[in-house]
């Protein structure tokens, strides 16, 4: 027997023990899915972990410029919605969606690639004025926002098409569980290599973040959608149509009043998690005179603190708790979170500190899922990358402003008062307040009752019975 057949042979035999387990095997696919979040995760952590902290706190750049760069790919989220429904009626014509996905990968690889040489253009180093540097750095931000928000919206739109309605919750417990083992892990690799800390060496670990984005990108998506010879996926038995224009989607939508209730307390919580994505790690350094590999490790923190919410809030979805209870049990943890923080300025605990990193990252975990399994528990096939596309600008939008609101915030109340910490508490303190809001809302507008019984619900239930079947663009 040769070589070959030798090795086929337990490949083939592997191959049928895993055919006559299909669970297993979907499983098995929604494992290599995550590594797509898991390279996600190791390529965010040294940019909203360290490389603020260092802009912020040993380049003296406003907080509020850090806030615009890190945050602009959050503006360019209305570009998820024409994106999602492209790839909606490409997928209808017996496209895949893949090819955006290779585009927004690209695209994202590129931006993080370069995004650390912010750190020579705004460090006044180089032959550029500050005005002009910070355009340089504009455009190479914008280049990552843009193929972010394209390969989420896509990601998000295939996990969609290959998932079972009735898993979706455990699937998206266990992708973002993958997302924030990233985090963990490069926050700690980072942690050890940036103890001697120079630019070149965060340059050299950012860029090797980004070759490692890439290739689990690459590893995680591949062959994942699979298209019979008509066109069809080879997991979904029904075709799927799209039978309107954006404009008409977008006008369903508005006029579901408890959906836009929903989408705008979503927004609000949203905001008050954001507004520190910036300022933890200058606070530690600033206010409590935490090192570098100290302030870097607080991502590690606040990801064991997400990874238990994420946890928690996937039992509960498991045991059948609504989407609205984990909603509001994160807004009260980070609620909790914000506090925690803001004490620890007034009695230079570092610890207290660090409980409220952690106590923030729990909140902030049970809230995506719960969020999450909502919006997508309300998505049918025939519109997952538009309604995606959309809950994707909504939270975005919040990042977005509470990113640059945070930033500003703590720049205003730093330069009228002179005093640093206090800067810093306010904004916190705000964000307690926005999670308390929103939490009043779910209460007030009754959400969790008319998700229950079926008020808030997919704009497009029955329209596959629409005396219409063609595709209009």
């Amino acid at each position: 027997m040769t070589p070959g057949k030798l090795l086929r042979h337990p490949l083939q035999v592997i191959g049928a023990w895993l055919a006559a387990r299909p669970g297993l095997q979907r499983w098995l696919r929604v494992l290599r899915l995550g590594l797509f979040q898991f390279g996600m995760g190791v390529s965010l952590a040294p940019i909203t972990g360290t490389l603020n902290r260092v802009l912020i706190d040993e380049l003296r750049i406003p907080a509020v410029a850090v806030g615009f760069l890190i945050s602009l790919h959050y503006f360019v989220s209305p570009a998820r919605a024409l994106v999602g429904f492209r790839s909606d009626v490409d997928r209808a014509a017996g496209n895949w969606r893949t090819p955006y996905m290779v585009f927004g990968a690209l695209l994202t690889y590129g931006g993080l690639a370069t995004a650390p040489f912010s750190l020579i253009l705004l460090s006044g180093d180089g032959a550029l004025t500050f005005p002009v540097a910070m355009l340089v750095c504009t455009l190479i931000f914008l280049a990552y926002g843009i193929g972010v928000n394209v390969v989420e919206t896509i990601y998000l739109a295939t996990v969609s098409d290959i998932t079972p309605a009735n898993e979706r919750g455990k699937v998206l417990g266990v992708l973002w569980i993958m997302l924030v083992l990233g985090t963990i892990f490069s926050s700690i690799v980072m942690g050890q290599l940036l103890i001697n800390y120079n630019h070149i060496v965060l340059i050299q670990v950012m860029q090797g973040s980004a070759v490692i984005f890439i290739a689990l990108a690459f590893v995680a998506m591949f062959h994942q959608e699979r298209l019979k010879p008509n066109g069809d996926l080879e997991d979904v038995p029904d075709p799927i149509r799209v039978r309107e224009t954006l404009g008409q989607s977008l006008r369903l939508l508005a006029r579901q009043a408890p959906l836009r209730n929903l989408f705008i307390v979503l927004f609000i919580a949203t905001l008050g998690f954001a507004t520190h994505d910036v300022l933890l790690e200058p606070y530690g350094g600033q206010v409590l005179g935490m090192t570098i590999t100290q302030t870097t490790r607080l991502t590690a923190l606040w990801g064991v603190g997400m990874l238990l919410g994420i946890i928690g809030a996937a039992v509960m979805l498991w045991k059948g708790r609504s989407p609205v209870l984990l909603i509001s049990l994160g807004c009260l943890l980070g609620a909790g979170g914000f506090l925690a923080v803001t004490l620890a300025s007034e009695t230079g605990q570092v610890n207290l500190f660090r409980t409220g990193a952690t106590l923030i990252g729990a909140g902030r975990g049970s809230f995506i899922v719960g969020a999450l399994a909502l919006v997508m528990g309300l998505v049918d096939r025939n519109h997952a990358g538009l309604f995606i596309g959309l809950w994707g600008i909504t939270q975005a939008l919040a990042q977005g402003f509470g990113t640059i609101g945070g930033g500003l915030g703590r720049d205003i109340v730093q330069y009228l008062t002179g005093n640093v910490a206090l800067g810093y508490t306010a904004v916190y303190a705000t964000s307690l307040s926005l999670l308390v809001l929103s939490i009043a809302l779910l209460l007030g507008l009754r959400i969790g009752s008319q998700v229950r019984n079926g008020t808030v619900r997919s704009p497009w239930a029955g329209l596959d019975q629409a005396n219409v079947d063609q595709i209009l663009f």
